[in-house]
């Protein structure tokens, strides 16, 4: 299944709940709590009269400005609908017959594998592990005929955020064994300094996918892309529609990368109430915290507190969605993943938190 049949969107839990979705304080989706980018939400308000004509089939002004900011070169970027679109794109163009998936994960590797007839192996974390990868683990899980390992970093729903380190020793070992690593940093702009882009230059076995959904708050406009070696996108473009990307996306996710003053801005709210939301979240019996180098946190119920369906009852009539993530290959109805917001929408979900426990 996709994680679009998995999660309930704020549009049908508005209808369901009888309110306006500005009324939702959506903890379920992880988008930046500061909205788009001021130059980006420009740059759509005044280019609507360019839809009257076709996209630049290549985004040639995005992947420009992509190659600047990652020093590789434009022909190793590939931009997408999204970058779930490009997921589906890989396993379908690339003809995997195999591949590996360290779980809980995103779903839509899986999905994707399986739409394009792809057999997939699981390899299960383990919670004592706090759901870390441990490479000599996921190396010894290598075995015959997987041809490609997806890895999201930091991953989904957990937060776990490797170190580069640890990635270069799991790439160094699928090099070895002729496999491809498809590592996705959807939320790497949250700590950048772990992004492993610049070494798809070094490993032609490494493709690396990034977003402009959560960080850059893009989500309706659909806009991600891939850096991989060249020979890799090359065979990437020939199997991707036509126009995959839409003007105004590539405007918008373009001129958001030039927004230094809006990505600083967005880095340091994170990282404050992040750290705020841990230690609040952690001061609460019944709740176990997952360590989270994203813009979410994932957390465990301990179950003889509280019956999960009543907090999410408490929640919808308070008018607060959060992501039950029992639907995660690997978690169950015990654990939520909440995204991290802004310092008011973060203090009144630990209120009501704490005030639903109470009651229970």
């Amino acid at each position: 299944m996709s994680e679009k049949d998995y999660a309930e969107d704020i549009v049908s839990f508005a209808r369901k709940h009888a309110c306006r979705v500005e009324e939702v304080s959506d903890f379920s989706a992880n988008i930046n709590p500061l909205g788009m980018s001021p130059l980006a939400m420009k740059a759509v308000q005044e280019n609507l009269q360019s839809l009257v004509h076709y996209p630049d089939q290549n985004s040639t002004a995005l992947r420009d400005a992509l190659a600047q900011r990652h020093e590789v070169e434009s022909k190793q970027i590939l931009v997408g609908n999204g970058s779930t679109a490009l997921i589906h794109l890989l396993p379908r163009a690339l003809r995997f017959r195999k591949v590996l998936i360290p779980v809980p994960s995103f779903s839509e590797y899986e999905a994707a594998a399986d739409l394009a007839g792809c057999h997939v192996e699981f390899l299960v974390l383990r919670e004592e592990a706090r759901f870390q990868v441990i490479p000599t683990e996921l190396i010894g899980a290598m075995i015959q005929g997987v041809e490609a390992i997806f890895l999201c970093n930091p991953n989904n729903p957990t937060g776990h955020l490797f170190s580069k380190r640890e990635i270069l020793e799991i790439i160094q070992a699928a090099q070895q064994k002729e496999i491809m690593v498809i590592l996705d940093e959807a939320f790497i702009d949250y700590a950048e300094e772990a992004s492993l882009v610049e070494e798809t230059k070094r490993f032609p076995n490494l493709i690396v996918l990034r977003s402009f959904t959560s960080f850059f708050a893009m989500p309706g406009l659909r806009a991600g892309y891939l850096v991989a070696n060249k020979e890799i996108v090359s065979v990437l473009e020939k199997a991707q529609p036509p126009w995959s990307v839409n003007r105004l996306a590539v405007l918008a996710a373009t001129e958001g990368l030039k927004d230094t003053t809006y990505i600083k801005r967005s880095r340091r709210l994170n990282e404050t109430e992040r750290v705020f939301l841990f230690d609040a979240l952690s001061k609460i019996p019944g709740v176990y915290i997952y360590p989270s180098g994203a813009n979410f946190i994932l957390f465990r119920l301990v179950e003889k507190f509280l019956q999960v369906e009543e907090l999410e009852a408490f929640f919808a009539r308070e008018k607060i969605l959060v992501r039950n993530c029992a639907s995660f290959r690997g978690l169950n109805q015990w654990h939520i993943r909440v995204a991290i917001k802004s310092h008011t929408q973060n203090q009144r979900l630990v209120r009501l938190l704490e005030k639903s426990l109470d009651k229970m």
